[in-house]
């Protein structure tokens, strides 16, 4: 008699059957890819800029009216240096100020610099006066030294702060004024891994306590902020760090579609399993950022690792208690039910492992 559809479907849902844990395998394979291809794709960063007060209108409005407004800008035509792992960057850049020549001298605007680096090059102001407003722009060429964050690594974007300053100088005497059109960057000036995600500006100052004693020992200067953010242009590095790890973990999980029985072969596998996570963990530490901190690829690295010896040591528990009943079988009818559960046990543990790695996996790449 031809088995009915509702049959082959409890068959099918038989937690024991190697299809249906087949089928599981490949819905977690995808279900990963989808995660990954998530994570690549949305704008991730945890670094952070300098805390500062904002120009906004009613500030302005307390300073006065007799406050310079300087309108500011910066264009970025390469970087000669760029290197996000080491956080060493080297820009070379046009440094422009707009301004009324009746209010405020260039020898005063010349005095600007870099928060968080430093001006190896600045060429002589190139001067325009169109009536009253001056143009001055410079050619600069610095250094730059921020503290990027790789605790999302190797899903984690950036964003860049770039802080000019004018030390000489107090928000009562001139405030930098900027606007979308203020900070350019030309195309193509990143190097293959990353690439621009947006740019955005604002102005203001920062208030230095010089003395937590006397709130009259401060000191105010005007700032400008041109922040960079740049993401990652593909999803290669990833890939090739954590494809070899999931392929291990997966290749433990196939151990619970062999028989029970088959203690020499299970045993194969999962002992090859932890034995390419273990040696691979010295590919991975050369692609990755010299921190002190756990990363991403830490974290799913010691869980999947984790998860390897877990199952090994399941594994091991299982064939052992199953070749003891399997030895009774002849002379106790009560094996028979043992090894039952046994098997019942271990596609259990499969399905578990199973949804506690795309849980896992979910949890340390998402959030």
């Amino acid at each position: 008699m031809k088995p009915s559809f509702l049959d082959s479907l409890k068959a099918f849902f038989n937690i024991k059957n190697n299809k249906f844990k087949i089928t599981l395998l490949c819905l977690l394979l995808v279900y990963l890819l989808i995660i990954f291809k998530i994570s690549l794709a949305r704008f991730n960063t945890t670094d952070t800029i300098p805390p500062f007060k904002a120009m906004t209108t009613e500030a302005l409005k307390q300073l006065g009216a007799f406050t310079v407004r300087v309108k500011v800008g910066l264009f970025v035509k390469s970087f000669p240096v760029f290197d996000a792992i080491k956080n060493t960057f080297l820009a070379d850049s046009i440094v422009w100020f707009e301004f009324n020549g009746d209010e405020i001298m260039i020898e005063t605007i010349d005095k600007f610099s870099f928060d968080n680096g430093r001006i190896t090059y600045k060429s002589p102001p190139d001067i325009k006066i169109v009536g009253s407003r001056i143009f001055v722009k410079y050619n600069v060429l610095f250094e730059l030294k921020t503290d990027l964050n790789f605790k999302k690594f190797p899903f984690e974007d950036h964003r860049l702060p770039m802080m000019l300053s004018n030390d000489f100088v107090t928000p009562e005497e001139m405030v930098f004024v900027v606007d979308d059109s203020s900070f350019q960057v030309l195309p193509k000036v990143f190097p293959s891994g990353w690439k621009l995600a947006d740019l955005s500006v604002d102005a203001g100052f920062t208030p230095l306590e010089l003395d937590k004693q006397d709130a009259t020992k401060k000191s105010e200067n005007p700032k400008a902020f041109f922040i960079l953010n740049f993401a990652k242009a593909s999803g290669r590095k990833a890939l090739i760090i954590f494809m070899p790890l999931f392929s291990a973990i997966i290749l433990s999980l196939l151990s619970f579609l062999m028989s029970i029985g088959n203690i020499a072969g299970i045993s194969a596998i999962v002992i090859t399993a932890v034995t390419a996570l273990l040696g691979y963990r010295f590919v991975i530490e050369q692609m990755m950022p010299q921190v002190g901190y756990f990363t991403t690829a830490d974290s799913l690295y010691l869980f999947l690792l984790s998860s390897a010896f877990l199952i090994l040591f399941i594994q091991l528990l299982i064939t052992r208690q199953h070749a003891s009943l399997k030895g009774a079988l002849e002379h106790d009818k009560k094996a028979v039910i043992g090894i039952a559960r046994i098997e019942l046990l271990s596609s259990i543990i499969f399905i578990i492992m199973s949804l506690l790695l795309a849980a896992a996996t979910t949890y340390m790449i998402l959030l």
